[in-house]
């Protein structure tokens, strides 16, 4: 059966954490989807991610339960086919899923951070200043938003944009690569597995 209702979305999981497994939990478990997609980004002109993708892919597949993966409800597919190469372009992602499933209501997945109007886009979103094809995206494009801890959810979101108030854990991956290069403890951030994973091939402990 094809899915009706597709979520889709993806990060550098560089680590994956325990915010992104809240975040597709939410995303399995809310009733709203046939289907959710996650999508470890390929290499980005913004992002350096310092170790293999060879090591992203273990970790993600260490993050995600199998439950998650192959309950009666929304499925769970974790689709690897940008982290070995170069990072596809959201617009053009949902183009293919479309093109793919063209019956399908399909919304793209992320936090509000991306919504928020900023100076340097001049009052624009990061979505509309930033992302390739930006303003159609915006535009034409349904959204799933969830809030982040630090930012306010903007009140004038067009009808295209849907908010999931639902409370996450306030972890970026950033801040477990910093934690890991200073020495100090890490572990409460991600799975056990991944805690044991990046011990055991000594991950960040150069920065980063």
């Amino acid at each position: 059966m094809k899915p009706k209702r597709i979520a889709i979305g993806g990060s550098a999981a560089n680590p994956p954490q325990i915010g992104h497994l809240a975040l597709l939990n939410a995303l399995v478990n809310c009733n709203m989807f046939d289907s959710v997609i996650w999508i470890p980004s390929g290499g980005r002109t913004d992002k350096q991610f310092g170790i293999e993708p060879d090591h992203r892919v273990a970790m993600t597949e260490l993050t995600f339960p199998d439950i998650l993966r192959i309950r009666p409800g929304a499925t769970l597919t974790i689709k690897y086919d940008d982290v070995y190469g170069k990072n596809t372009p959201t617009i053009e992602r949902l183009e293919r899923l479309q093109k793919k499933y063209p019956k399908a209501e399909i919304f793209w997945y992320t936090g509000v951070d991306s919504v928020v109007p900023r100076k340097r886009f001049d009052g624009k979103c990061e979505i509309e200043g930033k992302w390739i094809r930006g303003n159609e995206l915006f535009k034409k494009w349904k959204f799933i938003v969830f809030p982040r801890v630090g930012y306010k959810m903007p009140t004038n979101l067009p009808s295209n944009f849907q908010i999931i108030n639902i409370k996450l854990p306030n972890v970026a991956s950033s801040q477990i690569r910093k934690l890991i290069a200073n020495g100090k403890p890490f572990e409460h951030l991600v799975t056990a597995g991944v805690a044991e994973y990046i011990k055991r091939y000594k991950l960040y402990q150069g920065g980063g």
